[in-house]
């Protein structure tokens, strides 16, 4: 069943006896979500949960929880903080009374999605498993196939193997096309992230100009920031400097999902205009990897702060450069596998040893102590 049309059919049905309210909160509260207006979509989430349990409807208990998930798994990148809550649902998905729900299988989604922001290294053999066995009972005419799909190649990427995502993406498009059913965003992002993984801008763009032909309409700002940040990112690899600059979002504007794919096409830019690496770029950059901190979203302080560290030394700014290799180090120590981050860690402090600034300080030091 069409996840969509029981949504409709249920909201008609609310309407009729009078719930006028309840219609009204879960509308805007999914328009807030496709509206990458976060913080007002979590301010009405009390609200519509204390309606949904009025009604004594667990499907939409569960589609309810789903788009809470999308909201702060999906744009804020919580992990630890949203961990418990997200197992708590996918339990409750996956009771006799839900289990038929279409939307149980989205719930899936956002567990993978939770763990890999947690750790995606270190959970990518766990995440490629969870993803085998939902794939195994999903339709290709399903929008969820297409979801799925995306998570075990987003896994793979993060095992180090793009080559292996992009034959499996292959083979997932294949069977969607073959279904009459035509390609997801999400499908074309992650194909993309191979690409440019494997240094491959060139076709990227390609896929990109594909995506850029598939917008017709009315665009949903979630799907707007996700389409230009990628377009950004291909045309630094490209060194289409320009370009890339000119379609780089205030990052104000930007939710932390997508602040992501700024910072790293940021950070190929940077490597020609080393000028625009200024105060307020590290002020940000200082922003994301606390909010990432508190989040528990370990891999991505590591991840962070690799580019961080080396615009700080750049900048002469060895004291963030020193603060952000701490607070990676302290979050190292709770990924699930280390799958490289301890020898990342190692040669970004072997950087900022060797960093004029911090041969001075050490001088100045060893000085006084023998004063």
């Amino acid at each position: 069943m069409d996840i969509w049309g029981w949504i409709g059919k249920l909201k008609s049905e609310l309407r009729a006896s009078g719930r006028d309210q309840a219609v009204d909160s879960l509308d805007r509260m999914l328009q807030h979500i496709f509206n990458l207006e976060v913080v007002q979509a979590q301010a009405l989430l009390p609200e519509v949960k204390a309606l949904v349990k009025t009604l004594g409807q667990p499907w939409l208990e569960v589609f309810v929880g789903h788009w809470e998930m999308r909201n702060r798994v999906g744009s804020l990148l919580e992990g630890e903080t949203a961990l418990a809550q997200v197992v708590a649902l996918f339990e409750r998905a996956n009771r006799e009374d839900a289990q038929q729900c279409p939307q149980s299988v989205c719930v899936t989604q956002d567990l993978v999605a939770c763990y890999a922001n947690v750790d995606g290294a270190g959970w990518a053999e766990e995440r490629i498993a969870v993803c085998d066995e939902a794939l195994q009972r999903l339709d290709p005419r399903w929008g969820c196939f297409s979801c799925m799909s995306y998570e075990k190649a987003d896994a793979m990427l993060d095992d180090g193997r793009p080559e292996d995502a992009l034959a499996f993406l292959d083979e997932q498009q294949g069977k969607i096309l073959a279904a009459g059913q035509p390609i997801y965003d999400c499908m074309r992002e992650v194909r993309i992230a191979a690409l440019l993984r494997l240094k491959r801008p060139e076709h990227a763009w390609s896929v990109m100009n594909e995506w850029d032909a598939g917008v017709k309409g009315h665009e949903w700002l979630t799907e707007r920031q996700q389409r230009l940040m990628y377009k950004a990112q291909v045309l630094a690899q490209l060194h289409r400097d320009d370009e890339a600059w000119a379609l780089l979002l205030a990052e104000d504007e930007l939710i932390p999902r997508y602040r992501l794919f700024w910072i790293r096409a940021l950070e190929e830019l940077l490597r020609r205009a080393p000028e625009r690496n200024t105060q307020a770029l590290a002020d940000l950059l200082q922003q994301v990897i606390e909010q990432h901190d508190q989040q528990g979203a370990h891999r991505l302080v590591i991840q962070i702060a690799a580019i961080s560290i080396p615009l700080a030394l750049k900048r002469e700014d060895l004291t963030a450069a020193r603060h952000h290799l701490e607070m990676a180090r302290k979050h190292a120590g709770q990924l699930r596998r280390d799958r490289g981050a301890q020898a990342l860690l190692e040669s970004l402090a072997r950087q900022i040893a060797a960093c004029p600034q911090a041969e001075t300080a050490l001088l100045e030091q060893f000085g006084r102590q023998n004063l």
